[in-house]
């Protein structure tokens, strides 16, 4: 049975015989058996299918059920060298059953239920789309180490679960059920990352945790030797390339550091992409190999400062955030939530776009500088204006995979029945939603809120040709409660006016302040009714959306947006804190500094 892979791609096609496995299995082939098992999934990991003609949807099946088969077979025995791999594919397995016509492993979990030695192949086949459920406390009872190993890999694929009620809330339950037995951190930088976007208000026990075991099980016993220099400064990021968010809104902040002290950059390197050395006067790799970090070019370092752009994108400087790399540590809005916990002394943030009780959600003590926290650069791409797409009207949502969320699926339904005409949500979810065949359940669980004439989900792209498309659009939605700070930027370079919904933390606010920053406060919403009317009344009035992209059109975007008189105050933090750093250590204040523009 052959199975067509993307036409994308230039994979071969993927060939499965049934009888290969059944000869195996009647043979007692164990490893030889599970060798082939684990190739077979290693296609569904590596190659995303974006749609399923009749014959690959049949070929699907057939593998699934094969695969259940035999994997539930009571003397099938699986080696423990196989262990750690057929837990790592959790994941995998459980979005292969999901684009199957089985949809769960549910009757799989309940024969595994009658046998004995069952407890990896249930770890194996349970995730949070299961609708069976077991106490997790009871795994780490049976065995800690193989529990460990599952809890970290059960959140590797959380961001295409988020638009499920039901997967959403199953993470949540798996983030409250936090075992202190965790005895590895495998992968956890999904956990850290996506905490957040599963639960907003959960995320704070939860990273505390996390920090706690990071310095349990790997900083505890590493031992940094620092000799600072007043005048050192170390950037630590795993995204200091132009492409990046990280450093669109942060490359003006370090580049007023250049001007006046030694900055040094400690980068992670990506396959592909090249981190940009400009103005250091020193860079070095911190490589991650079987999960150990050289710490080589850190161990001994002469930083008076460490500052963090983006803590949480990466597992390096999630792990790096829990070591005194330096006596003054900081971090800024590349990932804008909280460490909760880490050895981060100060938040760099902002004063326009924080609300008065912004302190209660950061664990580090807030610097409030009077911009917007961030100082954008202009996108390479020169905007076409070109005429939006009419029948449908398409509606941008670029959103990411993660920030969909059933409660804005609900308010896009809303919009949908209101409007009275065709409609199409464009959503660009980048890269999170096709890896290991995320894609259709995303697509499918959006689908339960949205007909699938009306939506249509876009994965990654080019800068480009991302903008391109969204050029197609009349407008856009920020979403919520996660919203965007350079997707809001991308919809005013190219004239479209765009909605958002302010709340109480920066990555909720910082769309609106964009927006009143361009005179167009009138977009902002602060509930739900609002978020829908306003959205209704750019579909509904084609005169008041021309009206308000021939503004945007018009408007000094780069003086607007684009000039960066934050980076002089942004610098003017950081000589704050190195000339006050050790009476604040001493203070038992904890309110918010305010740096002035002026001094």
């Amino acid at each position: 049975m052959s199975l067509p892979t993307l036409e994308k791609t230039a994979e071969p096609q993927w060939q499965f015989n049934p009888h290969t496995l059944l000869d195996l299995y009647r043979q007692h082939q164990w490893d030889a058996l599970s060798e082939v098992l684990l190739k077979l999934l290693a296609h569904f990991e590596q190659v995303t299918y974006l749609q399923l003609t009749p014959p690959q949807q049949y070929a699907i099946n057939a593998f699934v059920k094969h695969f259940l088969y035999i994997f539930t077979q009571p003397d099938y025995i699986i080696s423990d060298r196989h262990v750690p791999e057929f837990l790592r594919l959790n994941g995998v397995i459980a979005n292969l059953v999901a684009i199957s016509h089985f949809g769960t492993t549910d009757p799989w979990l309940l024969l595994l239920e009658q046998q004995p030695s069952n407890f990896v192949k249930l770890l194996t086949l349970y995730s949070a789309r299961n609708r069976r459920s077991y106490p997790i406390n009871k795994f780490f009872d049976l065995s800690p180490r193989l529990a460990s190993l599952w809890y970290c890999y059960c959140f590797r694929h959380y961001a295409a679960l988020c638009a499920n009620p039901y997967t959403k809330q199953r993470l949540r339950d798996f983030m409250a059920a936090f075992d202190e037995r965790l005895d590895t951190l495998v992968e956890f930088h999904h956990m850290n990352f996506g905490a957040t976007y599963i639960d907003g208000e959960g995320d704070r026990a939860f990273k505390a945790k996390l920090n706690r075991k990071v310095r349990e099980l790997i900083t505890r016993n590493i031992q940094i030797h620092n000799q600072p220099k007043p005048r050192r400064i170390g950037v630590i990021s795993g995204r200091w390339f132009p492409s990046t968010s990280v450093y669109r809104i942060l490359q003006p902040f370090v580049k007023a550091l250049q001007e006046t002290y030694e900055v040094v950059l400690y980068y992670f390197p990506r396959k592909g992409v090249t981190p940009d050395s400009s103005g250091f006067v020193a860079t070095y790799p911190i490589t991650l190999s079987d999960g150990q970090l050289d710490l080589s070019p850190l161990i001994e370092n002469d930083l008076m400062v460490a500052y963090y752009p983006d803590i949480g994108m990466d597992l390096e400087n999630i792990i790096l955030s829990n070591l005194r790399l330096a006596p003054i540590q900081v971090m800024g809005y590349g990932h804008p939530v909280s460490t909760f916990g880490s050895e981060i002394d100060y938040f760099i943030g902002s004063a326009a776009v924080e609300p008065a009780t912004a302190a209660q959600h950061y664990n580090e003590r807030l610097i409030l500088l009077p911009g917007l926290g961030q100082s954008c650069i202009r996108p390479p791409y020169q905007p076409q204006y070109l005429p939006p797409a009419t029948d449908p009207l398409v509606i941008n949502c670029s959103w990411y995979a993660q920030k969909v969320n059933p409660h804005l699926l609900q308010l896009l339904r809303w919009i949908l029945n209101e409007s009275q005409q065709p409609l199409r949500f464009q959503i660009f979810a980048g890269s999170a939603a096709v890896t290991a065949n995320d894609f259709l359940p995303f697509l499918r669980d959006i689908q339960q809120f949205l007909p699938p004439q009306s939506v249509q989900i876009i994965a990654y792209k080019p800068y480009a040709e991302y903008m391109a498309l969204m050029e197609r659009g009349a407008f856009a939605l920020d979403p919520y409660p996660f919203g965007g700070g350079n997707t809001v930027v991308d919809s005013l370079l190219i004239g479209k006016p765009i909605v958002t919904y302010e709340g109480q933390r920066w990555y909720n606010r910082i769309g609106s302040a964009l927006l009143r920053q361009v005179g167009l406060e009138e977009l902002v919403a602060t509930s739900d009714r609002e978020y829908v009317q306003k959205a209704l009344r750019l579909i509904k009035d084609a005169d008041y959306r021309q009206s308000l992209s021939q503004q945007l059109q018009q408007m000094d975007l780069d003086r607007l947006l684009f000039q960066s008189p934050e980076k002089e105050v942004f610098r003017q933090a950081i000589d704050y804190l190195i000339a006050n750093h050790e009476a604040l250590q001493h203070s038992p204040a904890r309110d918010p500094i305010l740096i002035s523009a002026n001094g």
